[in-house]
């Protein structure tokens, strides 16, 4: 599914982790670069998130989760996620 919006915030669309079926907002605006954006329903679907640390220092943040970025390269290989269009300046 594909969300389309005028300026940056176009070209939002849906991608689903193969493992825990969370869905979150992607934007991708070259092969190494790639916005996602978590809802909250989707962090407390993550199987891997509650495997990070709790604490306050860097190291221990959730960073992502491996199994989605397996299913964004894949989507992207697979031609499926589309990149965005620059915005007009």
């Amino acid at each position: 599914m594909t969300a389309r919006a005028q300026g940056d915030n176009a070209a939002m669309q849906q991608v689903s982790c193969t493992e825990c079926l969370a869905k979150v907002q992607v934007r991708k605006t070259a092969w190494e670069q790639t916005s996602i954006q978590w809802t909250g329903e989707a962090l407390d679907l993550c199987r891997e998130r509650p495997a990070c640390p709790s604490g306050s220092l860097p190291r221990d943040q959730f960073v992502g989760c491996e199994t989605l970025r397996a299913a964004l390269r894949d989507a992207t290989a697979r031609g499926s996620l589309e990149l965005a269009e620059p915005a007009a300046r």
